[in-house]
């Protein structure tokens, strides 16, 4: 790989990064269309990186505070290092689908700033959810925690950009966030994006845990790759979000279910 090549990947990189998260990540160079369509392949790494980060905060807090608590903040963290960017997406997405009859008022439901019921039960579902998993994951060692943080945000994060590029992306205005990130996706992106959440996986989770997740993974794909087909016939970043959040919460108890 030529120095350019190293460059440009480093480019995409650090565009992932701001994209999905509020840390001041400095982008180097002209930011082409190209770049922001391909930068999506290295969602996985980001994903890993930003719960390697929970993760040893999490191994700090543990050492003095009880294993809720220490979750409980690290949810927070979460929130403010994302800028909760997938709860909004989850919210926006299930007040559109619970309240819409058809695509199109789905889609307007979708983009009304205002948060509905089926938001906000979606919302508290995904965060106490999340806070019993991962403190029932703590009453067996950090370690497992730490594991479910680094290997769910990778493959979640994975999973919604892969998404990205196999159903049609229905939103072009110019305030979507996700729009630039839809153009020039090549088969080599989303390669990158599986290889790369298959070795955080078997690395982290090890060979049979990490499997597992892994079927798990590709199993929540299937079933919300069908599921917004029907409902949309595409995709939102309202729905990336929701994609991303529900399989974090059932790589969690996958876990769970593992070592109980």
């Amino acid at each position: 790989m030529s120095h350019e090549d190293l460059k440009r990947q480093w480019q995409w990189f650090c565009l992932s990064m701001s994209f999905l998260t509020r840390l001041p990540v400095r982008v180097h160079g002209e930011v082409t269309p190209q770049a922001l369509g391909r930068c999506h392949r290295w969602f996985s790494l980001a994903g890993a990186l930003i719960g390697l980060a929970l993760a040893l905060v999490y191994a700090s807090l543990e050492l003095f505070l009880p294993a809720p608590v220490a979750v409980f903040l690290i949810l927070g963290l979460s929130l403010w290092l994302t800028g909760a960017l997938h709860e909004d997406g989850l919210a926006d997405c299930m007040d559109g689908l619970g309240g819409g009859q058809s695509v199109a008022q789905r889609l307007a439901i979708m983009k009304d700033s205002r948060v509905g019921s089926y938001g906000v039960l979606a919302l508290i579902v995904s965060l106490v959810g999340r806070w019993l998993l991962l403190s029932a994951l703590a009453q067996q060692n950090a370690v497992l925690v730490m594991t479910a943080l680094i290997v769910s945000h990778s493959l979640s994060r994975g999973l919604a950009a892969c998404m990205m590029g196999l159903l049609p992306y229905l939103r072009y205005d110019s305030d979507s966030k996700v729009h630039a990130l839809t153009g020039h996706h090549r088969p080599s992106d989303r390669g990158w994006l599986i290889g790369v959440a298959a070795v955080v996986a078997l690395l982290a989770a090890g060979l049979a845990s990490g499997a597992m997740l892994l079927l798990v993974t590709a199993l929540s794909g299937l079933v919300l790759y069908r599921w917004l087909s029907r409902q949309l016939g595409g995709v939102t970043g309202d729905t990336l979000g929701a994609v991303q959040q529900i399989t974090e919460i059932l790589l969690y108890l996958t876990l769970v279910t593992l070592h109980a």
